[in-house]
């Protein structure tokens, strides 16, 4: 199939799938048919192993990357072995990633995503180090979507061509954010108690919200434009 590039599978793709073959099998028959595959999006259920199938025969080609993760619910991680987000590493030339429902307990074994542009996650479960981790392994992003993502403290992001940032987190509203893009045009923060931001020659738009309910909270950002500091004291709502 020279003249496809991109795969697209719904969430029910292979329910009633012929002979009862699962859908690691048929992603990866239609996988290896594609010449080269550009875009690969794929919100049915598949395992660790399906996946790294996959991109071991499509990883260095792809530029889109869309995956319904649904292993929040992997309690059981055993250290050695290869979790699902380690197996995004084959997938060296992405430059747009999007994950849904991911578990994010521990670093990923990836190399720098030196062509990755936009990363989206929408509902994760985190810990600190592994997402701060992530970040850092994709030092050219321009766009940063974090969504309902549970369990994060504290949280760092130091990327200077970031342009767009939109972080929500789940949570006693208490994390804390320190971001320097240089870059950065569009901030929105949800559940974050301390925001420092020191370079924000180019923001446009700001929005900083905090649903912790009746619970006190306050919330700092600093803004440094050239030789001004300005700090913003949100109240409780």
């Amino acid at each position: 199939m020279a003249c496809i590039r991109s795969l697209y599978f719904t969430r029910n793709a292979f329910d009633n799938a012929p002979h009862r073959e699962n859908s690691d099998i048929i992603v990866r028959r239609m996988v290896s048919a594609v010449e080269r595959l550009e875009e690969l999006v794929v919100y049915c259920p598949f395992s660790v192993s399906g996946l790294a199938s996959w991109l071991s025969l499509a990883g260095p080609s792809l530029s889109h990357l869309e995956l319904r993760m649904d292993n929040l619910g992997d309690n059981d991680i055993i250290p050695e072995s290869p979790s699902k987000l380690d197996c995004i590493g084959a997938a060296i030339n992405v430059e747009t990633l999007k994950l849904w429902g991911v578990l994010i307990k521990r670093i990923p074994k990836w190399e720098t995503f030196h062509n990755l542009r936009i990363l989206e996650v929408v509902g994760a479960r985190v810990e600190d180090a592994a997402v701060n981790a992530m970040i850092q392994a994709c030092p050219n992003l321009t766009r940063l979507l974090l969504l309902g993502c549970e369990g994060v403290r504290s949280i760092s992001i130091n990327l200077p061509f970031l342009e767009q940032c939109k972080l929500d987190f789940y949570g006693l509203g208490n994390c804390s954010l320190s971001l320097t893009s240089p870059k950065i045009e569009s901030l929105e923060v949800q559940g974050c108690s301390w925001i420092r931001v020191p370079e924000t020659k180019h923001l446009k738009n700001l929005s900083i919200s905090n649903s912790a309910g009746s619970q006190m909270f306050e919330a700092i950002l600093v803004l440094s434009y050239f030789s001004l500091t300005f700090v913003f004291f949100i109240a409780p709502v």
